[in-house]
């Protein structure tokens, strides 16, 4: 899977897996659910889609793009991903606190989640009012950086983006969404999957025997 590809699917999950145990207690914190997952262009054709399935700390998404499937399983507790390639069986391991080719161009997770301030390090934030999206209501939020205004829709009961909206237009949205806790055994590997190691990242490079 193309790295711009993971970077599409997660970048405005990462945030919310970001989150840090000094807030617990303290502010809302992101509460379990699945949900079905579309990315669009700013021109309104559909880029990817998929499901996703979200229980702190650990996420999985199922994504579908030009014919090709694949599965990301990530555990913030322990700053890895995991992107399985299910026609081949095999799976790429990233460590998200590490350099590496397939997050040098993604988002960083920070080290916290304020919900009273979630657009991330380095831009303005500011929430504008409050709206009904996907029959949802959320806290609409709107960001300025160096890479133009996007836009953020926050579910106030879930505490996670229901919608983004790029500065250039990509919008990425949930719907269907059904809460409560995913099963425990999505944020697994999968039996029988063998590891692929990528020339360049962390840990060498040695193709499975």
């Amino acid at each position: 899977m193309k790295s711009s590809m993971f970077v599409k699917v997660t970048f405005c999950s990462l945030l919310v897996l970001g989150v840090s145990p000094a807030f617990a207690g303290q502010t809302p914190m992101p509460q379990p659910f699945s949900a079905d997952f579309t990315t669009t262009s700013g021109t309104g054709g559909e880029m990817n889609s998929g499901k996703i399935y979200f229980s702190l700390p650990k996420m999985r998404m199922e994504s579908s793009s030009r014919g090709h499937e694949s599965i990301i399983i990530m555990d913030q507790s322990i700053q890895t991903a995991y992107i399985l390639m299910p026609a081949q069986h095999m799976y790429i391991e990233s460590h998200t606190n590490q350099e590496n080719p397939m997050m040098r161009q993604g988002p960083k997770a920070p080290t916290s989640f304020d919900p009273s301030h979630p657009c991330g390090a380095n831009v303005t934030c500011n929430k504008v009012g409050t709206e009904t999206v996907n029959g949802r209501v959320c806290d609409k939020w709107v960001s300025t950086g160096t890479k133009g205004t996007s836009t953020a829709w926050v579910d106030q009961k879930l505490i996670f983006p229901i919608k983004t909206q790029s500065a250039n237009g990509e919008i990425w949205q949930l719907t269907n969404i059904k809460e409560g806790k995913p099963d425990a055994s999505l944020f697994e590997l999968p039996a029988g999957y063998r590891k692929m190691d990528i020339p360049g990242m962390p840990g060498g490079a040695h193709p499975p025997q």
